[in-house]
């Protein structure tokens, strides 16, 4: 009895092998590109940390405060250094507020809320701390603000609950924007996966058909995502 046949090899160069090559290469490149990102964010985060901790050596909280709030701002999720940030902003506030420097500690407070309401993505950074941020703003703004004529005669638990919702008002991009920034992401990834789809045959060679409104497609979302990240 002869043996079967074996079957044909499958030639390194056929399509799906590109595809597969074409792909790997991107993920690749991908990751690379976060990698790099995040380094970069927590290197400067990593600095900024490094000057607030001079400030404070030279005795000089304010400079402290900057420093650790840019720190903050410079997030990514887990990174240690924000939380070093968040824990100096917070000892700094508390700290002035037991001493009475009421300008100190509320630029500490102020620094916490601000770092975290400009880096809030799907959930809000530091939430916690945000919220006992503003209480203690308002805390110390009924106890030693300059109250209005007709607010002369107030108590100061009212005033710190009108400074309290005051505060607490949503800062955030509004829904429309949100949705633009949402769709034209999506909109870009859908253009570029539709350019290497139908954009390029098989030899490697552009289509004009498949690959012009792909890119059109990739272009009008990238537009329309600076944009909305621009008037939000």
């Amino acid at each position: 009895m002869s043996a079967e046949p074996k079957p044909a090899p499958r030639d390194a160069t056929s399509p799906e092998r590109r595809w597969v090559r074409t792909l790997v290469a991107s993920l690749l490149v991908v990751v690379a590109l976060a990698a790099a990102a995040t380094a970069r964010v927590v290197w400067a985060g990593e600095k900024e940390v490094v000057k607030s901790t001079e400030a404070l050596e030279k005795g000089d909280a304010d400079d402290a405060i900057v420093h650790a709030r840019a720190a903050a701002l410079w997030y990514a999720p887990g990174a240690p250094h924000v939380r070093v940030a968040y824990a100096r902003l917070m000892t700094i506030a508390k700290e002035a507020e037991q001493r009475k420097l009421w300008e100190t500690a509320l630029f500490a407070y102020r620094a916490i809320v601000t770092a975290s309401k400009s880096t809030q993505w799907v959930t809000t950074p530091h939430a916690a701390e945000a919220d006992e941020a503003t209480r203690a703003i308002a805390r110390i703004e009924a106890k030693t603000g300059v109250r209005a004529p007709e607010a002369s005669t107030e108590p100061t638990n009212v005033i710190e609950q009108r400074i309290l919702t005051s505060l607490a008002e949503d800062t955030r991009p509004s829904f429309f924007f949100r949705a633009v920034l949402g769709a034209s992401f999506i909109g870009m990834l859908i253009g570029l996966a539709s350019f290497m789809r139908f954009g390029v045959d098989e030899s490697g060679r552009v289509r004009l058909v498949g690959a012009v409104p792909a890119l059109v497609a990739a272009i009008l979302g990238l537009v329309g995502y600076c944009a909305a990240l621009f008037l939000a």
